[in-house]
């Protein structure tokens, strides 16, 4: 019989594995559409899909942070995340009356197309799909955002930047 350490840290794995799966899973989608809708309409529409969900989310779980309460959003966003944000080790780099800055310096999801000889290029694309889910999170709970994918070459993943609407 495992411990709790034990036992925690199986979950972890587990949730790690199901993030790279789902990321997979977006891969497949984009090999599926390409053909048919070409690599821009594709992209965007996954993208899209993704926005809508992150929309729910952010109405949902951060919208009564809006419209500059970005201690609170720091916080209940990073709480939301799967394992807390301890998954993506992330840095808070603005944390002010004027924006949030957020870097994530690991990502199941970017770690998964490592693993899995995904061109850098594409892997690219993949993110910003991926990262259309962060940007309808926060755009549903009413601020702005500029989310800084990773290009090929950086470290890290994405840095989100996050300030009041309007």
């Amino acid at each position: 019989m495992q411990d709790a350490e034990g036992t925690l840290a199986d979950l972890r794995l587990q949730l790690k594995g199901a993030l790279r799966s789902r990321a997979l899973l977006v891969a497949a989608l984009l090999d599926e559409l390409e053909p048919e809708l070409g690599a821009e309409r594709a992209e965007a529409l996954l993208t899209r899909a993704m926005r809508g969900r992150g929309e729910a989310a952010g109405r949902r779980f951060l919208a009564d942070c809006a419209p500059a309460d970005f201690e609170r959003l720091r916080a209940r966003f990073i709480d939301i995340l799967p394992d807390h944000g301890g998954l993506f080790e992330i840095d808070t780099t603005r944390c002010d009356a004027g924006g949030l800055g957020l870097k994530f310096r690991s990502c199941p999801v970017k770690e998964a197309y490592e693993e899995a000889g995904v061109a850098p290029e594409r892997m690219q694309r993949l993110l910003r799909i991926a990262g259309g889910g962060d940007v309808g999170t926060f755009e549903g709970a009413g601020f702005a955002i500029r989310n800084d994918t990773w290009v090929p070459g950086g470290h890290g993943c994405c840095h989100l930047h996050i300030e009041r609407k309007g």
